[in-house]
């Protein structure tokens, strides 16, 4: 089975590189803006009524994809 990620917005942030780029984004006062295309608008429609909802997104200027990383801050 062959899975496809259809693009329907864009997530904009401050950050303009990765070296700028915090490594723990939830410690920074950044704000971004989720840009949904308006051929997808509709879908939104009555979000104001939910408490959260769901980013799924793709880091395209990841240069080295691996299967096992060293975590942050750990030593193993």
């Amino acid at each position: 089975m062959k899975i496809e990620l259809k693009q329907i917005g864009i997530i904009h942030s401050p950050f303009k590189t990765r070296e700028e780029t915090p490594i723990q984004p939830y410690k920074s006062e950044a704000a971004g803006e989720v840009e949904v295309f308006k051929d997808y608008a509709e879908g939104l429609d009555g979000i104001e009524r939910f408490s959260h909802i769901i980013l799924v997104y793709y880091f395209h200027q990841i240069k080295d994809e691996r299967l096992r990383v060293k975590p942050y801050m750990d030593n193993k």
